[in-house]
């Protein structure tokens, strides 16, 4: 499993990986589990897309936004403007990024 499924979890089902849908929360959730990959030495696959992409991305369909240090801050800002909650806000728009690059999950059959 890579960061890429495991977000297709949470978003299925986010209460069962997250106190709250909260997008500083799943923030937290996900640089947790970046650091524990690098502290266990597993290799990332299509981590690195999201780890590497997904903020520039987000900057490229938008010539409004403000440079910010994390993608969330991005997506608050994006959120704001479309009068959205940010956690779908994020959801939909890493739907969106996925769909532009071609990323399939393999391992998930949500139901």
């Amino acid at each position: 499993m890579n960061c890429l499924d495991l977000l297709a979890y949470i978003e299925k089902r986010p209460l069962m990986y997250l106190s709250e849908k909260n997008i500083k929360i799943l923030e937290s959730f996900i640089t947790g589990y970046y650091l524990c990959e690098g502290l266990n030495d597993i290799p990332s696959q299509k981590d690195d897309i999201f780890r590497e992409k997904f903020y520039y991305w987000l900057i490229e369909q938008f010539d409004f936004l403000q440079t910010t240090h994390t993608w969330r801050g991005l997506i608050e800002q994006i959120a704001k403007f479309e009068n959205r909650d940010e956690f779908d806000c994020f959801f939909d728009y890493l739907r969106l990024f996925k769909e532009n690059y071609g990323i399939v999950s393999t391992e998930l059959e949500l139901t």
